[in-house]
């Protein structure tokens, strides 16, 4: 499966400091993984409860380990509103099928950008999905990003009753062929075509509920006439527009672990090169400009914990909701459909 990491907050991050610095960046989660209390869950695929490890493998769970099929980055700067009429900020977004350790240009790019919200994602392709720069998360819908870590069950068979459920602004605003820009289309036409208004997180919880209940209705009907259907979806979906996220850890099937999920409220001084410590821990200490009682609110939601210190992240448990409001509080809610 994929990886992904999100940041929002009140204090800005340089894009070099979380996702290029850290010994667990998320460059580097190709074939090496952090998963806390995620050690001995069961795996369906291999009939048994297996542990994490570091080990790259072709046994496909439900965070396979290996990501090679190209990355992207996609943040928010303000600068687009400044300029336009319509005073929206929109976000930038850097895609490549590159490894990204060995990306020049993400490097430079990263060490000249800081931002307040950031969505980055190293995808492992899907059946014989093209390795191509528009099939690289997130993806844009006006002031919006989306991303995912999973897959829709059968797409090839229900795709085209999806697009027949899109408008007709989200259907022509897919540039690619995966499922996740499909699956997105499908959210922001239940958001509605108003793709620069800043809506309420409410809002988008409850877009998110329709696009999981279209989903599992169209995966389920492939069952009906077709004995080697697969019914089941992994959709670790997340959604921003600059000022909220939305997050879900969702597996269609109780008996199928959903990729792995974790949030924190307390790992971005560790993730600012301003303030003490370091994400690789505290033999790297840095000098400090600030203390890190000064750091500004924030929420990351990710994949894998990027930083050293266990104790600052939390499992999102399975099919639950991460909302995070304007004030970045955070709310974690079971998911009911």
């Amino acid at each position: 499966m994929c990886r992904w990491f999100a940041y929002i907050g009140e204090e800005p991050a340089l894009l070099e400091d979380i996702l290029i610095k850290p010994k667990h960046s998320i460059v580097k989660q190709i074939d090496a993984h952090f998963l806390p209390n995620l050690h001995t869950t069961y795996d369906p695929h291999v009939g048994r409860k297996m542990c994490s490890s570091g080990v790259a493998s072709d046994e496909h769970g439900p965070n396979h380990f290996t990501n090679v099929d190209g990355f992207g980055v996609g943040f928010y700067t303000g600068v687009i509103a400044e300029f336009n009429d319509d005073a929206v900020d929109k976000p930038c977004v850097y895609r490549s099928t590159r490894p990204p350790i060995n990306d020049l240009n993400l490097a430079s790019l990263c060490a000249h950008t800081a931002t307040k919200c950031m969505f980055a994602h190293i995808r492992a392709g899907t059946g014989m999905a093209p390795i191509v720069e528009t099939s690289n998360h997130p993806f844009v819908f006006g002031r919006y990003m989306f991303m995912h870590n999973g897959v829709v069950a059968n797409f090839s068979q229900i795709k085209v009753k999806l697009l027949s459920r899109l408008s007709a602004k989200a259907y022509d605003n897919i540039f690619g062929t995966t499922d996740t820009e499909h699956a997105a289309a499908l959210f922001f036409t239940h958001l509605g075509d108003d793709w620069e208004a800043e809506l309420s997180i409410k809002q988008l919880k409850e877009a998110m509920i329709k696009t999981l209940q279209d989903l599992l209705a169209l995966v389920h009907e492939t069952m009906q006439n077709n004995e080697d259907a697969r019914l089941h979806s992994s959709l670790n979906f997340a959604v921003t527009d600059n000022c909220h996220l939305l997050a879900i850890r969702f597996s269609s099937m109780d008996e199928f672990e959903p990729p792995s999920l974790y949030y924190s409220t307390t790992a971005g001084p560790t993730l600012n090169r301003k303030y003490p410590d370091h994400p690789d821990g505290k033999a790297t200490r840095r000098k400090s400009i600030r203390d890190t009682h000064e750091h500004g609110k924030h929420v990351i939601v990710a994949s894998e914990p990027n930083t050293y210190k266990a104790e600052d992240w939390h499992l999102v448990p399975p099919n639950s909701f991460v909302l995070v409001n304007k004030d970045l509080d955070v709310t974690i809610e079971k998911i009911q459909l």
